[in-house]
């Protein structure tokens, strides 16, 4: 009676192991890449978190005194941010402050615009929203 108890105890330690092993690889693929999502099936939005902060220049440098704030995003890419048809935005936002930009993305080689030339991005964002996040 007792190896019988044993060897159910046992079993019982590798069924919950099995299960702990499913939720970090359940979680792992849940989360992987969730500061950049893409709506492509539904309205072609993207929303990036990150940090608002300065974008730095192709020469490496950022400029404090002539700061030209954008996203930069979880994965230390930055995007500029396009925000002549925005909807919902804070307007009290600081640099460092955590935000969520949701809008259109281009890619920084399917721009037509020059305005971004000078800076060193991965795209820019014609933003829809811009909200402080947590």
């Amino acid at each position: 009676m007792n190896e019988y108890k044993k060897r159910n105890y046992q079993g019982g330690n590798v069924v919950w192991l099995v299960v702990l092993v499913a939720v970090v690889v359940f979680g792992f693929l849940l989360f992987k890449g969730w500061d950049k999502v893409v709506n492509d099936e539904i309205d072609k939005t993207t929303t990036i978190t990150g940090n608002f902060s300065c974008l730095p220049l192709k020469t490496g440098v950022v400029d404090a005194t002539d700061c030209t704030l954008g996203v930069k995003s979880r994965d230390g890419s930055f995007y500029a941010l396009d925000i002549s048809r925005i909807q919902d935005a804070n307007t009290d936002l600081e640099a460092d402050d955590t935000i969520a930009v949701t809008g259109f993305l281009q890619l920084i080689a399917d721009v037509k615009s020059s305005e971004w030339d000078a800076y060193n991005v991965a795209g820019v964002i014609k933003v829809n929203t811009l909200l402080r996040t947590r």
